[in-house]
């Protein structure tokens, strides 16, 4: 989604490039990173979707992917991907 909310369309790698850049920006704003992520949810529209969608994830986790839930489902604005994060953050002295 954009920061106007408005859904961000283009094939499944790019949906998941730009919800991965999304959610890094948003871990930045509370201090945290990518390696501050202990659990995924993934929502995929189909299946047929897992190994483009896995490629581009991958690049994000070069070290290994933290747990992870993979599952179908329709999406909202027909969309291809949905992904959630939960992270733990340092807190500040």
């Amino acid at each position: 989604m954009t920061s106007e909310g408005e859904p961000l369309y283009g094939s499944v790698a790019q949906q998941t490039q730009r919800i991965m850049q999304s959610i890094a920006e948003t871990l930045a704003r509370a201090n945290a990173t990518l390696e501050s992520v202990i659990k995924v949810q993934v929502w995929l529209s189909s299946m047929d979707h897992f190994s483009e969608f896995n490629t581009a994830y991958s690049a994000f986790f070069p070290d290994g992917f933290p747990a992870r839930t993979v599952v179908t489902s329709r999406l909202a604005f027909n969309l291809d991907v949905e992904i959630e994060v939960q992270a733990v953050a340092e807190c500040g002295e």
